[in-house]
């Protein structure tokens, strides 16, 4: 029996990590891909395991250490191949006895019908966030539930999310509970679904990969230890079901929390290896979680000069900053300024309000005239394509509304808007607003804008550059009416007069462009005709 000491893979660019708990003791019998230490970066934890078979004969590292690439951790007794892999089988065919798995080949069984198989979604692509909080759970065990009926909700920095079930079954079992943080590619529900197996198109022997079936288990295919022959091995997983690797590999990638659609494999036919996921690891505790950009920022000791204190920007804040410094930076800005003479549509307000005993606040008004404007100067309703040569025109008019909120700015979208009246846009502002405020809007109204509008109207304020929200190509910022005293023959005029700022994305909208909007803009608020017949719709 040979001793075989293994080593720390590849950590990428970082040089040491620690290890912060031993998963194992001396004389302890272990399995390939059995976690043997852990190791924390500042970023994540990796859980290191063996790759071969045996009995631990000695600890190489302690909690606390320091390690780097290459630094042996374990040493291990294992045995000679013959034999090893002899085990190998026999413990195989132990485990197949121990759950009453069924081997089905070609001969025996024609399985064109549909099998009991236990289901685990996986929590699906989050954006940029990395962890979310699961706020309420939607299901108990025992429960039926059909597709698309939601599992979970859970919140991210900006609005709350349902997370709904892939296929259709009785709960089993919930690996979540309320409070907990939750990552993409993690397992949140079990699910027994009935589902339609293939009949397999080869026949099925001991040399070769086969298929069993268990009534709690996915259906899987077994990768044979000891023929090196390339096998297809297409477990019945939801977001690794077309990937090209062996159970081995899968088992890690489950330890690992890896979702295998991401990582690119070096084997044969594109199979991913081990060795694939160690390397994409190691890259996920090294990368960078900028938007591609570095942030810069000196590092000052300010407190030479005075006493200081320090308070951690909030999440949601971070968050916020990184997409504005990346917008700004690859998004060439160009704001257009004016005054709009809303003296007429302040007196429609104030008499429609009178009238239908309603309070529908000026931005409603705004938003209505700006779809309208948006119907003339299309290019300011689009977005330019990922490749940089093509504009993407669209035929619908979702307007974002910047609200101002204790964590921040947040755009929640009204969905066709040229379909709505004044009165329907202004209590879906309301209510947009509210649930941004209680930090339960839905992840539909934050994504699919085509244009937007911020105000600081209630605040004030003459003129500011608002920022544009990509992949849009155009924002519109509004600031305090103020009033303007002109001398019309012997009589004095007071008008109020809206400053706006139209910032567009140069690439798109060239200046005469924009200039023409916004002037047809001003003249759209003083449309009072059109206003009027729009507040309701009669």
């Amino acid at each position: 029996m040979p001793d075989l000491n293994l080593n720390i893979p590849d950590l990428g660019d970082v040089e040491e990590v620690e290890v912060i708990e031993v998963c194992v003791e001396i004389g302890q019998s272990v399995e390939a891909e059995d976690s043997i230490i852990i190791l924390e970066t500042d970023k994540a934890a990796m859980e290191i395991p063996t790759t071969e078979s045996g009995i631990v004969k000695n600890i190489l590292v302690n909690v606390g250490d320091m390690v780097k690439e290459g630094t042996p951790f374990v040493q291990i007794e294992v045995e000679e191949e013959k034999k090893s892999n002899t085990d190998q089988i026999a413990q195989k065919n132990k485990k197949k006895a121990h759950n009453k798995e069924i081997q089905v080949s070609s001969e025996k069984e024609d399985i064109n019908k549909n099998e009991i198989v236990l289901a685990k979604p996986l929590i699906p692509d989050l954006g940029d966030v990395e962890e979310v909080e699961v706020i309420e759970i939607c299901v108990e065990v025992g429960q039926n539930v059909g597709i698309d009926d939601s599992i979970m909700i859970l919140e991210t920095d900006k609005a709350a999310m349902e997370i709904p079930a892939s296929v259709a079954g009785k709960v089993t079992k919930l690996n979540i509970s309320l409070g907990d943080m939750v990552k993409a590619g993690m397992p949140f529900v079990e699910i027994e679904s009935s589902v339609a197996v293939p009949k397999p198109l080869n026949k099925i022997n001991e040399k070769e990969d086969s298929i069993s079936i268990s009534k709690n288990e996915h259906i899987t295919k077994q990768e044979e230890t000891n023929n090196n022959k390339e096998q297809a091995s297409q477990p019945l997983s939801y977001n690794n079901a077309s990937v090209h690797s062996g159970p081995a590999t899968r088992k890690l990638a489950r330890e690992f929390g890896i979702n295998l659609s991401e990582v690119k494999g070096s084997g044969p036919k594109g199979r991913i290896l081990k060795e694939d996921l160690h390397a994409f690891v190691s890259q996920r505790l090294n990368s960078k979680t900028g938007s591609g950009f570095e942030f810069s920022q000196p590092d000052i000791d300010f407190s030479k000069w005075g006493q200081v204190s320090f308070e951690k920007l909030s999440k949601f804040q971070k968050t916020a900053s990184k997409n504005l410094h990346t917008s700004w930076i690859n998004i060439p800005h160009v704001t257009q300024h004016d005054d709009a003479n809303i003296t007429d549509l302040l007196a429609l307000r104030a008499e429609l309000n009178k009238s239908n005993k309603t309070k529908v606040s000026p931005l409603a008004y705004i938003i209505k005239a700006t779809v309208e404007t948006l119907k003339l100067y299309p290019l300011m309703n689009t977005s330019l394509s990922s490749n940089l040569d093509t504009v993407v025109m669209k035929d619908y008019f979702n307007i974002g509304i910047a609200v101002d909120t204790p964590e921040g700015l947040i755009v929640p979208n009204i969905k066709n808007t040229d379909k709505k009246t004044i009165l329907e846009i202004s209590d879906e502002v309301f209510n947009l607003a509210k649930l941004a405020k209680e930090r339960k809007l839905k992840v539909d109204q934050l994504k699919g804008a085509s244009f937007t509008i911020t105000s600081l109207s209630g605040i004030g304020g003459k003129y500011f550059t608002p920022i544009i929200n990509p992949p849009e190509v155009g924002i519109l910022g509004l600031s305090k009416p103020f009033d303007n005293l002109f001398l019309d023959g012997k009589n004095i005029i007071n008008q109020k007069l809206l400053p706006i700022s139209l910032s567009y994305d140069h690439r798109v909208i060239n200046g005469a462009y924009a200039a023409r909007f916004v002037t047809d803009l001003s003249k759209q608020l003083n449309e009072i005709n059109f206003l009027r017949e729009s507040f309701n719709g009669t």
